[in-house]
């Protein structure tokens, strides 16, 4: 079989080949999602799952797509795969990827070879036999006040793009936004009277419209911030020296040149970092769980019990102030 070709055989029950065209049906896949208004983070989740395992396949010799051959692949994601390396600012040369992101993997091509078995392209799924990895217990890296003290205080709020840096960093503090929630929030989305944020429906991971509460720390910079901007409401609230959309990955890169710059070492420096600071601050502060899990966009309680557990264990004979 030529390996300049998409076409890829299975053996079926009766021992039968069966060709398709992968890229043509991953099309097809990713197509059936989008009509079943899936959104579209699950619809890129499957893309970037098909894409990788495409492009692991296309430099292996004489390797037949069965069973045998996605053990390889899971072997080599585990082990040998580097973390973050399709990602521009966050590679760190660790290899092998955590269970839960494998199974992850596992489970979107799974789904991927059910629907080409419910479309009768193939007669069996080459993912059946493949078992999902045991995950170990929820845990993660959250910064402690002095990070932050030093995060907030590291960029040059003399300029405009520091001051911008540094009220995203606030609005992490004060809401535990998702990256790309922030990012693609606009100036309408900010009610100063309220001093709250509207996270939209379209730009939300869970698809749901929700309220988050912001201090009035945050509102007095938000207003000083917007000074330097020539915007209307339908703009977008974080913008480039040229008047251009911020994205996400340069706002990360450049955390971790504050972190650099001050000194923060022993925790991962990311935006989703914040996340976890707020969600354990605000509990540590009494806060109540179903409403930190309305304010994060939970659809359940399973991420939010997390930080319950975590914060019980790790704080329980620590004290942490309170973002004022």
């Amino acid at each position: 079989m030529s390996r300049n070709t998409p076409k890829f055989g299975f053996i079926s029950k009766r021992n039968q080949s069966v060709n398709f065209d992968l890229e043509t049906q991953v099309e097809r896949f990713l197509q059936r999602k989008r009509i079943e208004k899936r959104s579209p983070r699950t619809v890129s989740a499957y893309e970037q799952v098909l894409s990788q395992f495409r492009k692991w396949y296309d430099v292996q010799k004489d390797a037949e797509l069965n069973t045998d051959t996605f053990r390889s692949y899971i072997h080599y994601l585990t082990f040998e795969k580097t973390r973050w390396d399709d990602h521009p600012t966050s590679p760190n040369g660790k290899l092998g990827l955590s269970p839960r992101t494998v199974n992850n993997a596992i489970r979107n091509m799974k789904i991927f070879f059910n629907h080409l078995v419910n479309e009768r392209i193939i007669t069996r799924s080459p993912m059946e036999p493949i078992g999902y990895q045991t995950e170990e217990k929820e845990t993660f890296e959250v910064f402690n006040d002095e990070n932050v003290l030093k995060l907030l205080n590291a960029p040059n709020r003399r300029v405009y793009t520091g001051r911008r840096d540094y009220c995203m960093m606030l609005v992490l503090c004060d809401g535990g936004l998702r990256l790309k929630e922030m990012t693609n929030l606009r100036l309408s989305d900010i009610d100063f009277r309220l001093r709250q944020i509207t996270i939209r429906a379209e730009i939300a991971k869970t698809n749901t419209l929700r309220i988050v509460p912001i201090s009035q720390r945050t509102v007095r910079e938000l207003e000083k911030l917007i000074e330097y901007m020539d915007v209307g409401e339908d703009d977008y609230l974080w913008l480039t020296q040229f008047g251009e959309k911020y994205f996400g990955d340069t706002f990360a890169k450049m955390l971790k040149l504050y972190a650099k710059r001050a000194g923060v070492t022993g925790v991962r420096v990311s935006p989703h970092t914040f996340r976890h600071y707020f969600a354990v601050k605000f509990l540590r502060g009494g806060g109540d769980p179903m409403a930190l899990a309305r304010i994060l966009g939970h659809t359940s309680l399973n991420m939010t019990q997390v930080y319950v557990k975590f914060t019980e264990q790790i704080y329980a004979n620590s004290t942490i102030k309170l973002h004022q």
